[in-house]
């Protein structure tokens, strides 16, 4: 549980930058994480418990983590930074310690526009047995 309480400021910055770049996800190094840390919250750990605490957030399902991978001809392997998505569990566990989120779903590109809202009241049709919309009279 104390890993777990100390992981909370860890989701705060992820998903700080992930907001400061208009995405749901990021991909810092975990030394940038550390440097935000320090900046901004006082916070000061070694990258051990960086990682275990990474790995109790992942595991409570506040954030996923996607490892990155690159094949070079010439160097073989080459590791980038992890890219970090905070998940709406890390968006509601942020906003219920009253923390201001980011929108907790972005709508995604080609998703269709928002609808209009007619005027008017719903009301039960006994006839139809169902909810209607009963257009005021203009």
């Amino acid at each position: 549980m104390q890993a777990a309480l100390k992981g909370i400021p860890i989701v705060s910055v992820i998903e700080g930058l992930a907001k400061y770049h208009g995405k749901r996800y990021c991909y810092p190094s975990q030394i940038k994480i550390m440097e935000l840390l320090k900046q901004r919250m006082g916070i000061e750990i070694s990258i051990a418990t960086l990682n275990r605490y990474l790995r109790v957030i992942e595991d409570r399902g506040w954030i996923k983590r996607t490892r990155r991978i690159r094949r070079d001809k010439v160097f073989g392997m080459m590791f980038l930074s992890t890219l970090y998505v905070v998940t709406k569990k890390g968006y509601g566990l942020l906003s219920r310690l009253g923390m201001r989120v980011w929108e907790k779903v972005k709508k995604k590109s080609g998703e269709k526009e928002e609808r209009r809202r007619d005027e008017g009241v719903i009301v039960y049709d006994d006839e139809k047995r169902k909810f209607v919309l009963k257009k005021k009279p203009t």
